[in-house]
């Protein structure tokens, strides 16, 4: 998911959103994206693109302009986010088919659409502006709405749910893993003396945590703890363990190319370490092996950081299939 600069006031996240209004924005390392797609449909422009997080379809739009015989299957957990991405990718007509589920769930929603064969598989792993600046979702530190902060406030229990049963123990270990906080013991009390002391909003919490916490700089105290408690509402660590176990096995041609921006630096560890088994010891059973796509991380340059600060920790790590191929290391296929 993707979000633009806005030009309401910007709220800047822990995973470096910036906030503004609706869906429209310019996606994160796009160009970068563009070039891996090309080079994954260079043998023929015939093929699918599997966009995992379509958000408002900043990518997908990108992607399906520069390659204009490619086809597209893009999910998003978020139902609005999936309206957002119909209307914006109604253009390109039934080369474009958006579907609402979770980016672990690719590998069964892509056996039911039957796209096949599958040049590219990416995911970006950062959240809307929109889900900031709409208020009823619960995600903002500038607008006060209820503890929610749900992906999809269809299904799951929401942040309000959770901190009702939660042990102080166990909000500090998310506070600590997802958001980094060092002293998680006692920023996790000051989140349930809020809640349980009454407070029934993010505005009230976050009030809260700065007059307790203070601020870092213009970074308000909450940044870390609410990046933590989406974190944590939306299982994102189980999410993306599940994708990379998963979409790997969408590879069925010479030149499939598996990408994920991250904004996190838990996350990107996982997709470092994955990715790394992934060269090593390739698909199992099935013969082939994984390559970089890339040297290292790419990172956004120095223009588009400066043009929108949200891709200042943004880093994108890719990796392509070679079929018929054994990895050197261990555990390959014979």
């Amino acid at each position: 998911m993707t979000a633009h600069v806005a030009t309401l006031p910007q709220e800047a996240t822990a995973d470096g959103t910036v906030t503004g209004g609706g869906f429209g924005h310019v996606p994160v390392l796009a160009d970068e994206v563009v070039q891996l797609a090309r080079a994954a449909f260079a043998a023929t422009p015939l093929g699918w693109i599997v966009d995992c997080t379509v958000g408002g379809g900043g990518h997908a739009d990108a992607l399906l302009h520069a390659l204009p015989q490619a086809r597209l299957l893009a999910l998003d957990r978020d139902p609005e986010a999936v309206q957002a991405a119909r209307t914006r990718l109604a253009p390109h007509g039934e080369r474009a088919r958006i579907v609402h589920g979770t980016f672990s769930g690719v590998a069964a929603v892509a056996a039911q659409h039957t796209v096949r064969p599958i040049r590219l598989v990416v995911a970006d792993l950062g959240v809307s502006s929109h889900q900031f600046d709409t208020a009823r979702r619960g995600f903002s530190l500038r607008l006060d709405g209820p503890l929610d902060m749900r992906m999809d406030a269809t299904c799951g229990e929401s942040l309000a749910d959770l901190l009702a049963n939660v042990r102080v123990e166990e909000l500090a270990d998310v506070l600590y893993d997802y958001g980094d906080i060092r002293r998680s013991i006692g920023t996790a009390r000051i989140v349930l003396e809020s809640v349980r002391g009454g407070a029934t909003t993010t505005g009230a919490l976050a009030a809260l945590l700065e007059r307790r916490l203070g601020r870092v700089g213009r970074i308000h105290a909450a940044t870390q703890v609410f990046q933590a408690l989406r974190m944590w509402v939306n299982d994102e660590a189980a999410e993306l363990d599940a994708w990379l176990r998963d979409a790997p096995g969408l590879a069925d041609v010479d030149g499939t190319t598996l990408a994920c921006i991250t904004f996190h630096s838990g996350d990107d560890r996982a997709v470092k370490q994955a990715f790394a088994k992934l060269e090593r010891v390739g698909l199992g059973e099935r013969r082939g092996r994984w390559e970089r796509a890339t040297r290292k991380a790419l990172v956004a340059s120095a223009a588009e950081q400066a043009s929108n600060p949200r891709s200042r920790s943004a880093k994108l790590r890719a990796l392509r299939w070679s079929p018929g191929s054994a990895p050197d290391g261990d555990g390959g296929a014979a």
